[in-house]
């Protein structure tokens, strides 16, 4: 099953590949993205905390943990949708450090599609 946050993904790594030093600078945290799609679901690990940053699929302990569906985390980093209307909606659930989760709007920013 193709979700539609893999292009998403796709695209943050390659911006952590040539921009993560920045990032880790203004972040200073990892996080957790799960990801669910009828039924299934997808992981993905953002350390923005070491080096020059990373992103990997799978499951790692991490800072702030983001769950959400395919179609928000699209919108979100696509800049459709509002973060605090996603998380007032129930469609955004947050885990960790909060204040994390407030910093995440450096990384959707940059990202917008």
């Amino acid at each position: 099953m193709s979700f539609k946050s893999d292009e998403i993904m796709s695209q943050l790594k390659s911006r952590i590949g040539t921009e993560g030093k920045q990032y880790v600078e203004k972040v200073g945290g990892t996080y957790l993205f799960v990801v669910t799609k009828d039924g299934q679901e997808k992981n993905w690990f953002l350390n923005l905390k070491d080096g020059n940053g990373s992103l990997s699929e799978g499951a790692a302990n991490a800072d702030c943990t983001i769950t959400t569906d395919d179609e928000s985390l699209f919108a979100l980093f696509t800049g459709k949708a509002d973060p605090q209307n996603l998380f007032f909606g129930g469609k955004l659930k947050l885990d960790g450090d909060m204040g994390l989760a407030m910093s995440l709007s450096a990384i959707t920013e940059g990202a917008k599609l």
